[in-house]
This record gives C-alpha cells, structure tokens and sequence, in this order.
C-alpha cells in the first residue's frame, strides 16, 4: 500500500468514527461531543478532498 492510499484510509477511518460520534452525542445529548466530531468530520473530509484535488493535479 503506496503512503497516499495509507493516508487517505486513515482519514476516512477518523471521520467514520466522527460520523458514529455524531450518532453517539445526538443520543446522550452532548452538544460539546457533537460539536467537536462535526468539526472533526468537516476538517478530515476537507483535507482529503484538498489532498485528493491537489494529487489529480500532479498527475497531469
């Protein structure tokens, strides 16, 4: 497995476990845990995508 792919795997096991979070606070009613894994979603998912754009681009 190249260090890209291992990257992108990792950052889309993070924002799984974000996503199963969000899940988990909503039912105890912790704003501060749904508030802290949605920015964690939203700054992994951003990353990839920026990581993914940016490897597309270096291809060509």
């Amino acid at each position: 497995m190249k260090k890209e792919q291992i990257i992108f795997l990792l950052l889309s096991i993070v924002t799984t476990f974000s996503i199963v979070g969000i899940g988990i606070s909503i039912s105890l009613g912790s704003i501060l845990v749904f508030s802290l894994s949605i920015l964690t979603a939203t700054i992994c998912c951003g990353v990839g995508f920026s990581l993914r754009k940016k490897r597309a681009t270096q291809a060509n």
